[in-house]
């Protein structure tokens, strides 16, 4: 690929003179400016992005950082939606996007994107940690965080309304009948499973069911099936689990198959996120539906808006969720 200074020597020309030229600056003749262009178009020469934003002061580049965790992005049913929102908004924008896919045990350093100014803005989506989210912030790069494990005050925010969607999740079953209710997810440290544990307790509080400890298990990564069999092999199980996460919900059919009970006759499941195994499961999970795209897609409108300077302090924004009845809950009759 021909560079600026390739140009320069086939116009006998310094690169300098070459930049203004490609810049459209005054101070170089009208025929040698002709002779650069001409030069340049011959050769398919397109200055980069980088270059561009040195005359612009934008790049035209959103940086995107997601958490890998334990699988690839790809495989992630969750964010992998969210990445697809973000992805068609930057592009009805004429923006590019940088991804950047940070293992959790890795996140010490800054990313190249960040040090080197190659973008413009960020988005940050998943579990990071609160160190590092405070690097990003430090070093002035308008961010927008989505989903994020921790809510942090001084920065835009798109979060789920997780305990909203747990409580009519909950309300849900008690309108089917169940008392019983148990609940199943990740560490309770991280704020959308925090929240959604909290939408749980004031679904039973509301209708005057007493929480019990041992009706609630929490913990690990994807561990529906240790926290599934727990409760329904202890002496008194739930009639109903919800569970936080459709992964979860889903890990949790396994112990319930293999304790030969049925889903919904024995045990009724509600999930939340409406990831597309819910849809598919045996027997169909009904679940809270997040509108994922959604998530990102606002995620960049608010960067955007950022970037303008329309937002005069940080935005947190609620993306509402519903309900999606299927097929994994019973009616029971009321003790």
């Amino acid at each position: 690929m021909i560079t600026i200074k390739d140009i320069a020597r086939l116009a006998n020309v310094a690169p300098s003179t070459v930049s203004k030229a490609l810049n459209d600056r005054g101070d170089v003749s009208e025929d040698t400016k002709q002779k650069i262009l001409e030069i340049a178009q011959q050769h398919n020469f397109t200055p980069n992005a980088f270059g561009k934003g040195l005359k612009k002061r934008t790049t035209e580049n959103i940086g995107v950082i997601f958490c890998r965790e334990h699988q690839p992005l790809s495989g992630n049913p969750f964010y992998s939606r969210v990445l697809e929102g973000i992805e068609s908004e930057i592009g009805m924008n004429n923006y590019n996007l940088l991804l950047h896919l940070i293992p959790e045990c890795n996140q010490d350093s800054l990313p190249k994107m960040v040090r080197e100014r190659q973008v413009d803005g960020l988005i940050l989506v998943g579990i990071l940690r609160d160190d590092f989210v405070n690097k990003i912030i430090s070093a002035k790069v308008p961010v927008v965080l989505v989903d994020p494990k921790y809510n942090i005050q001084d920065c835009a925010q798109v979060f789920i309304d997780n305990e909203h969607g747990a409580f009519l999740a909950v309300q849900y079953l008690i309108n089917h009948g169940h008392r019983k209710i148990g609940f199943i997810s990740g560490d309770l440290s991280r704020l959308s499973f925090q929240q959604r544990f909290d939408g749980y307790v004031k679904a039973l509080k509301s209708n005057r069911i007493p929480v019990r400890s041992d009706f609630v298990k929490t913990g690990g990564l994807e561990q529906g099936y240790e926290h599934t069999k727990c409760l329904l092999t202890q002496p008194e199980r739930p009639t109903a689990i919800f569970s936080a996460n459709d992964i979860n919900a889903i890990c949790g059919y396994k112990a319930v198959q293999e304790l030969n009970l049925s889903i919904p006759d024995d045990v009724s499941f509600v999930g939340f996120d409406d990831i597309d195994l819910a849809r598919i499961s045996t027997p169909a999970l009904t679940t809270i539906r997040v509108h994922k795209q959604e998530l990102g897609s606002i995620a960049v409108r608010t960067l955007f808006r950022i970037l303008k300077g329309e937002l005069g302090r940080p935005v947190h924004t609620i993306v509402p969720v519903d309900l999606v009845e299927r097929e994994s809950v019973k009616r029971i009759q009321v003790d």
